[in-house]
């Protein structure tokens, strides 16, 4: 017999539920935009943001002092990881490890957009740009 457990989730008083479909984008740097969806304002330890690259737009090297996880949601992108590029297409994941140097740019001649995950909610903090990459 299965026993059914119900939990009552408690949530903060602005979560909310977002279609991201539906998101409204900051830029950050040129062609490359970002809506932040779970962040410090309604989560003690997650982040989330759904990127929106426009052609050949990238993010210079950077390190964060926390693991990140990158989905692409649609398009291809590469990803500079210690020195060795790895391209990722619509459906598929990394995870880069924390105080890791790493880079992305979108590789196509359409927009891309990725998922960006980590365990913190505030890790742009806590980043650090390399100069002259």
């Amino acid at each position: 017999m299965r026993k059914i457990i119900i939990t009552k989730i408690a949530l903060k008083n602005n979560s909310k539920i977002n279609d991201i479909n539906n998101l409204t984008y900051e830029l950050r740097r040129q062609g490359y935009y970002w809506s932040n969806i779970i962040d410090k304002k309604n989560s003690d330890e997650n982040f989330l943001s759904i990127h929106k690259l426009e052609p050949f737009a990238e993010a210079p090297a950077h390190i964060h002092e926390n693991e990140e996880i990158i989905f692409v949601i649609e398009g291809k992108i590469e990803i500079n990881l210690k020195n060795q590029s790895f391209n990722l297409s619509t459906n598929q994941i990394c995870q880069i490890p924390a105080n890791t140097q790493h880079s992305l740019k979108n590789i196509t001649k359409t927009n891309s957009k990725i998922m960006v995950i980590f365990g913190n909610n505030d890790p742009f903090s806590k980043t650090s740009y390399i100069k002259n990459s």
